[in-house]
């Protein structure tokens, strides 16, 4: 059997304002290449289809549009798509019964039975070669993004992930399919897992409670597709093959370095299971101003006179997305107009501006200058507030004219606020 995964494609995401429509119909024409030049068995697309669980028009378009020339181009190949937690799971399974007659099994809820338990059969599919046999080569089970309704009440995500794999594993010893090599879908952090805690794309909760070790997901699969870290990777040890196929596109700046593609996954007669990674090149990269750490505003602007230049006949498509860090040691309250104009003849996209100020070092915070904040909140002033907090962030005092500015618009706030308490009108009866 030959299984293509896939995962986490966000159809409908905004980067930073800007619309990725564009970017992921190039990903999703890249991945019907992938089909035609291969020719899978089966297709398995590991959750978060969508960005949100109420998709653009659009989002929905692209999605349908590719199922719709997948099955067109290989009519017996068997898609399997999981949701995940971005996506709306009882839309996403909305067409199950009709894509059901192309070969396309769409898993987002947990379908009960009439008294209530769990339709753990429901997830169990049994996989066969395209070429037409009908007998089952490999059992997928496909579970969908679990949430504290889907498993007994109190338990821990772990816990209950624990608890569905089991009855899953029992179910299947039962069924025909039971001598089968096993191929898990799912969607869950797995623990030791490399995630990104810069941003917010991957950031954990607090604790790592939604962590799930492999152990409590383990159903004796050669292989396990996983879904929800954006950064391609094997997890765990030994003989076990779990594998995140990463995201179709980088989800944040802190994902610029991250690599692209889908697991080819072929696994024969015994159930040995061999992984070739395919990779993606996203038509438009991530570029930062500086290439790393953060620049003075004169470096920046330098820096984007570099950028290429638009011309008449570039219709955008590859403008790289552009993130500037810039390091400043006082306000700058124009740069971003600068930045703006600068930028409006150059062929990139603009997506944010951080600004940074040099960190304070112990000896700068024990060494105050008198701009410290007083023990007690009665003596806080509004110019002991501003100068503690430029000096946190510019690691040096408040030069002299912004101090007297900053003074005189404070007596100017407080003689207009008196004058406005003697002036208030008479209003009594």
């Amino acid at each position: 059997m030959r299984i293509l995964h896939t995962a986490d494609w966000h159809l409908g995401n905004t980067f930073h304002g800007h619309s990725r429509t564009g970017d992921h119909r190039h990903f999703l024409s890249w991945l019907l290449g992938v089909i035609d030049q291969n020719r899978p068995d089966a297709l398995i697309v590991s959750g978060d289809i969508f960005d949100n669980a109420n998709p653009a028009a659009t989002a929905e378009h692209l999605f349908y549009d590719f199922l719709d020339d997948a099955t067109a181009r290989a009519p017996q190949m068997q898609t399997v798509i999981i949701a995940g937690n971005h996506d709306g799971a009882a839309r996403l399974e909305a067409p199950a019964d009709l894509l059901r007659r192309h070969n396309v099994y769409l898993r987002g809820t947990i379908r009960r039975t009439a008294d209530g338990e769990v339709d753990f059969d429901h997830y169990i599919l049994p996989l066969c070669h395209a070429d037409g046999d009908s007998e089952a080569r490999v059992v997928c089970l496909a579970v969908p993004f679990l949430r504290p309704a889907d498993y007994p009440q109190g338990l821990t995500p772990g816990a209950g992930m624990a608890w569905f794999m089991s009855h899953l594993k029992r179910r299947l010893a039962g069924s025909p399919f039971a001598a089968l090599p096993i191929v898990t879908a799912a969607h869950f952090y797995a623990t030791g897992a490399e995630v990104c805690e810069n941003e917010h794309s991957e950031r954990l909760v607090v604790g790592g409670q939604e962590c799930i070790s492999l152990d409590q997901a383990a159903c004796g699969a050669v292989y396990t597709a996983l879904g929800h870290l954006h950064k391609a990777q094997r997890v765990g040890q030994g003989q076990q093959a779990v594998h995140y196929a990463g995201s179709a596109l980088p989800m944040s700046f802190a994902e610029k370095n991250y690599r692209h593609g889908v697991n080819m996954v072929s696994i024969d007669a015994d159930g040995a299971c061999r992984v070739e990674r395919i990779e993606y090149h996203p038509q438009r990269l991530l570029m930062s101003i500086p290439g790393r750490g953060a620049a003075l505003p004169a470096d920046v602007l330098a820096g984007i006179q570099r950028l290429p230049e638009r011309t008449a006949d570039d219709d955008g498509q590859t403008w790289p997305y552009l993130e500037i860090r810039v390091h400043e040691q006082q306000p700058q309250p124009t740069l971003m107009r600068e930045v703006r104009e600068a930028l409006a003849t150059r062929a990139a996209l603009f997506c944010r501006m951080v600004r940074e100020g040099a960190p304070l070092t112990d000896d700068d915070d024990a060494a105050d200058d008198g701009y410290g904040l007083p023990q007690r909140l009665e003596q806080l002033t509004p110019e002991d507030l501003a100068q503690h907090v430029f000096r946190q962030r510019y690691s040096q005092p408040m030069p002299e004219p912004m101090r007297n500015r900053l003074t005189k618009a404070y007596e100017r706030a407080v003689h207009d606020g008196d004058d406005s308490l003697d002036s208030t009108p008479d209003i009594s009866l």
